[in-house]
């Protein structure tokens, strides 16, 4: 009854294609749930989000060293920075807007030091990408380290792990490459997730959406035909859309469980994470 092995990448949205997960005990199949210090990326000035979310206060602009890569923001001396201790809203319920922004977070790169969630530098070719504090850790939802679908209007998406955070609140010294707070609404990317979405990272700034996302291994199947029978544990055949999940997919999805049901999308990954 065991399908042949691949790897799915469940996204917990409501659009594209019309599914059904539905929660399955047991072993978690293998589940590799994917799921982010503070490099800045490039915002312009006065950027923020809104969707909610205000100014929290202002940062007194000091300059320094900065590094000009990938057309960073630098600081002006006395000039004011705004700064965000919160995000637009997410909803597992449909795609969350954003900016994208360009950084390297590798050693010596224009990020800073090293990624804040799990303390290294990232190789240009790494499929990373930095969230705005709110979205990182402020709205208590704690990112680091997952994986989310980015999807730009060219009809292109990619996968990509949080690693870092895109520091709406601290800028202007040294660990922040004297750069200012991050607005409240940035994806900041690696090059690899720009040349994955195909866009040009002469632009520097693009508006795409994101949404949260687990890689979890197929290991069986959920059968449309067969049922009502021991093997089947007396359960009708399955509908013909089902993606029928472990606990631990729930869980990394931060779905409810006791909904029993959910609507999602799904697609093939391009290997194991």
């Amino acid at each position: 009854m065991a399908a042949n092995v691949k790897v799915l990448v469940v996204l917990a949205l409501l659009q594209l294609m019309s599914l059904h997960a539905v929660v399955h005990g047991g072993d978690n199949g293998g589940v590799s749930a994917v799921a982010t210090s503070k490099h800045e990326p490039k915002p312009k000035q006065g950027g923020g989000g809104g969707g909610g979310c205000h100014i929290s206060g202002f940062l007194h602009g000091k300059a320094g060293k900065c590094n000009r890569a990938h057309g960073s923001d630098c600081c002006v001396a006395g000039r004011r920075y705004p700064q965000f201790r919160c995000s637009p809203p997410v909803s597992s319920a449909r795609p969350t807007p954003a900016t994208l922004t360009l950084n390297s977070f590798a050693r010596g790169g224009d990020g800073g030091g090293r990624s804040s969630c799990d303390g290294r530098f990232h190789p240009d070719t790494a499929m990373v990408v930095a969230l705005s504090s709110g979205w990182l850790r402020l709205d208590g939802a704690r990112r680091c380290n997952r994986m989310i679908r980015v999807a730009a209007g060219n009809g292109r998406s990619a996968l990509a792990r949080v690693v870092d955070e895109c520091d709406s609140v601290n800028g202007c010294d040294a660990e922040h490459n004297f750069e200012p707070p991050c607005p409240n609404n940035v994806v900041d990317g690696s090059p690899a997730v720009w040349k994955a979405l195909g866009l040009d990272e002469g632009v520097g700034e693009f508006k795409v959406t994101c949404g949260r996302s687990v890689v979890a291994k197929v290991v069986d199947e959920c059968d449309s035909v067969h049922g009502c029978d021991g093997e089947h544990n007396y359960e009708a055949p399955c509908d013909n859309n089902i993606v029928d999940a472990s606990p631990a997919v729930w869980d990394a999805l931060g779905l409810d469980k006791s909904v029993g049901m959910e609507h999602i999308t799904w697609s093939d990954s391009d290997g194991d994470e």
